[in-house]
């Protein structure tokens, strides 16, 4: 199984750079990761170009113009541009700790997404983390980042659950698996069935709204929360303008009500005004050098 990790970002670089750091130090390294990049400067261009001489599989970097806040329309830009069977989504302020894709490969199954889990940081923790912090692990040490400026929260208990335990522990989580955009995965198959996400939304939902017409396509929804973890950064908010959270909320309950799959403006209505750089590793599936094609939603 081909994996693909598509990770989100816009102007924070030194995010980035952990970002990056922690998918170097994966255990099963990802065949390819694409950077859905929503029109950064000349500092996030070269933490990426940094990063793709110093691994061995393909690094994409997906760009677009910036015009607001437009991250739907480059993540399913770079949903075009990937070639793997399996898509994990995260963004470029989370850290993965060394087996985050081992854990999503090992649960995908067909007919199913699967939901991570996150520990969200402080301020104090997030600016003393560094890359080596990140490439060796020490960041997810409960001791380490207790040390290091994190106070005591009921959420620690991610990172402290034996990875022996975790599938239990997860399974015993009766809620319903949300498809958060910081920690998911599913079948590239099936992103493509429901058009991707949908770019009418702005800040917020936009990926629960795919999450929830995968769930109308049939497919249900695995909580990995204390199997794939992952590190949230601290920053500060994006600044919302009045009633577009709001709007997208009516779309997200919309879609609940009527069971519709297909996304109102995605990928099929995608243009390609982005820009592709990528390293030169060729994608060789089989005997052919096509990628697996975009479907109707």
């Amino acid at each position: 199984m081909r994996t693909s990790v598509i990770i989100s970002t816009f102007d924070k670089p030194h995010y980035l750079a952990r970002t990056l750091a922690g998918m170097g130090a994966q255990r099963h390294a990802p065949d390819e990761v694409l950077i859905a990049d929503d029109g950064s400067g000349e500092a996030t261009r070269e933490t990426i170009r940094r990063f793709r001489d110093s691994v061995p599989f393909s690094v994409v970097h997906v760009r677009q113009e910036h015009k607001g806040w437009r991250k739907c329309r480059v993540m399913n830009a770079c949903l075009k541009e990937s070639s793997g069977d399996y898509i994990l989504f995260t963004d470029g302020d989370c850290i993965h700790r060394a087996d985050w894709i081992a854990a999503h490969v090992r649960f995908a199954k067909p007919g199913r997404f699967l939901s991570g889990g996150d520990l969200r940081l402080n301020r104090a923790v997030t600016e003393r983390i560094t890359e080596d912090d990140v490439a060796t692990g020490r960041a997810f040490k409960p001791g380490w980042l207790l040390s290091n400026g994190m106070k005591w929260r009921r959420t620690m208990v991610k990172v402290l659950t034996p990875t022996v335990i975790a599938p239990a522990v997860d399974w015993i989580n009766f809620t319903a698996a949300r498809f958060g955009g910081s920690n998911a995965s599913c079948w590239r198959a099936d992103a493509l069935r429901v058009g991707g996400f949908d770019e009418r939304f702005g800040w917020g939902k936009g990926d629960a709204e795919m999450g929830q017409r995968l769930r109308n396509l049939g497919l249900w929804g695995r909580h990995l929360r204390y199997n794939a973890i992952c590190l949230h950064l601290d920053h500060e908010r994006d600044v919302v303008p009045p009633g577009s959270f709001e709007r997208n909320l009516e779309m997200l309950a919309e879609v609940k009500r009527s069971g519709r799959t297909g996304a109102i403006l995605g990928l099929q209505q995608t243009d390609d005004d982005f820009a592709v750089e990528s390293t030169t590793i060729p994608w060789r599936p089989g005997n052919t050098d096509q990628k697996p094609a975009l479907q109707s939603a």
